[in-house]
């Protein structure tokens, strides 16, 4: 099942959960503590609750978190909590009040993947296509050279060892083979095809006028389709994706592909991004940013994601130029602005402004942390340039462009 507010957490569990719904009294957060809770003598019957990408939950309601451990932790709880994250150190960051109760969850951390592991999945992966009675040779892999798999691996396993990334690679290398063999086909059977049209015919003397030219049985219609073609094409036999493909694809996911990425935003993506560039902008020209000036704790702050929302709807609702999104949409545009490496999550007054100048000694005394929910504080990875080179024309790139000048932020 998925949620899209906190408020769906309580619902679904109990849909799923209770038995029978017309029983239950009480509101959803009571009928829940008794099933998980129950009183001493109650029923033996154990709940496995999973949640997976349980950052997202954050960004709902931290409360039902803190709620579903606490119950999960206790010594008479018939809950069993198992949480899907991406950071390592959630419970720590993101809840430090079940460490505070003595409640810290077991982890248990999956390391990211290693360059062999990596190619080893895809290989076995791979060489499941070949059928048991193929002649390929049993060290034979199908669609991607062992060289190429190899460059793949080395290359997610140094950037961010996500499986998931090199099976995207994989998938945008085995397109691009194939879009070029579909093209080759192509031209071998329009080349044929011309070759076998009447203006494309030799003339020659017809030495016995009583017998027409003898002329070709085959004819444009009798001609292979390109379906045909390709279906003789098996795992065996097909091309493969070489060294040159996949650095091609390689360089466009971890080189400078930051173009390509902002050009594959959306317009609201954009606009929140413009907003967070001209957030920095204004700043940066603030007078508390001059070189003269004593630096602060709060005119150095990278925007939080709160500042961030309240900015956006002000620039959209200036003269109507966009409809704003609500605060959960917002959310989610900027964690996928994250997730595209445009947008990165800073600490405390660290960030785009004042990179470097916080000393371990200060992490104790509260100035800052990475933040929660929507008091975390995020930085644009890209300039102001880069976002103007990829504002389209006509009514969109107007509001881009208006938002990029950030013209009416207090």
């Amino acid at each position: 099942m998925s949620v899209k507010s906190a408020t769906d957490v309580y619902g679904k569990l109990i849909e799923d959960l209770c038995e029978s719904l017309d029983d239950l009294e009480g509101d959803e957060m009571q009928v829940l503590r008794k099933t998980f809770l129950p009183k001493k003598g109650a029923g033996r019957i154990v709940y496995v609750v999973t949640l997976d990408e349980i950052d997202h939950l954050l960004t709902l309601d931290l409360e039902i978190l803190y709620t579903l451990f606490e119950w999960s932790l206790q010594r008479s709880s018939r809950l069993v909590l198992v949480g899907i994250a991406n950071a390592l150190d959630l419970t720590d960051r993101f809840l430090p009040r079940l460490k505070a109760r003595n409640l810290k969850p077991q982890l248990l951390p999956f390391l990211p993947y290693t360059a062999p592991q990596i190619g080893s999945v895809i290989t076995t992966r791979l060489r499941s296509l070949i059928s048991a009675n193929g002649s390929a040779m049993p060290d034979y892999v199908p669609f991607i050279h062992p060289a190429a798999i190899q460059l793949c691996s080395k290359k997610v396993a140094s950037q961010t060892g996500d499986l998931r990334k090199a099976f995207d690679i994989v998938r945008r290398a085995i397109d691009l083979v194939e879009s070029e063999t579909k093209k080759k086909y192509q031209d071998e059977l329009n080349e044929q095809a011309l070759q076998l049209s009447p203006s494309k015919t030799a003339l020659v003397e017809n030495m016995n006028l009583s017998s027409p030219p003898t002329t070709s049985t085959r004819s444009p219609s009798n001609l292979p389709t390109l379906a045909s073609s390709l279906a003789t094409l098996t795992p065996e036999n097909a091309p493969r994706v070489t060294i040159a493909h996949m650095a091609r694809i390689s360089s466009s996911t971890f080189g400078n592909g930051t173009t390509q990425r902002l050009q594959s935003l959306n317009l609201q993506q954009k606009a929140a991004l413009c907003t967070l560039c001209a957030l920095e902008k204004k700043k940066r020209a603030s007078p508390s940013h001059s070189i003269f000036s004593t630096p602060s704790k709060t005119s150095n702050a990278a925007p939080t994601v709160r500042a961030l929302f309240e900015a956006y709807c002000s620039l959209c609702r200036r003269d109507n130029a966009l409809h704003p999104l609500t605060g959960t949409e917002f959310r989610d545009v900027v964690g996928s602005l994250e997730t595209l490496g445009l947008v990165s999550a800073v600490e405390g007054r660290n960030g785009s402004f004042m990179l470097g100048m916080r000393t371990p000694s200060k992490r104790s005394r509260g100035m800052g942390g990475a933040g929660m929910g929507d008091e975390r504080r995020v930085a644009s990875c890209v300039g102001e340039r880069e976002l103007e080179g990829v504002v389209e024309g006509g009514v969109a790139g107007g509001i881009l462009r208006g938002l990029l000048a950030g013209e009416g932020l207090d």
